[in-house]
């Protein structure tokens, strides 16, 4: 089954992503097909919502053996792991906590 007009496909955001990385969520042989273009990645699912997250599972593990192997990498290695790298540290950024003020409040007892 080929992919002839857009109509077959619909864009789709890719959490956390700044605009670098999108997705295309599309169904095949009565299963769903998501996947990142600007990587030539793609995962499979019976629901939307397992695609996705064998998708997002995915990327994480990708992102982990590009970084591993950087040395061995060439230039599409090295495209996709800064592209990715762009997309862990948004995640990273959004899962940490608040800043809170650094500074110190004294509690005293009242001595009489």
């Amino acid at each position: 089954m080929s992919r002839s007009t857009t109509d077959e496909y619909r864009e789709v955001a890719l959490p956390w992503s700044d605009g670098t990385l999108s997705a295309r969520l599309w169904k095949a042989r009565g299963r769903v097909v998501v996947g990142v273009p600007e990587l030539g990645l793609h995962c499979y699912g019976s629901t939307e919502p397992e695609a996705v997250f064998r998708l997002f599972t995915s990327l994480l593990k990708y992102y982990r053996q590009l970084r591993a192997f950087k040395a061995r990498l060439g230039e599409k290695g090295l495209e996709h792991l800064d592209l990715l790298r762009g997309w862990v540290e948004s995640i990273e950024d959004r899962m940490k906590a608040p800043s809170i003020d650094n500074r110190v409040v004294a509690l005293s007892r009242n001595r009489r």
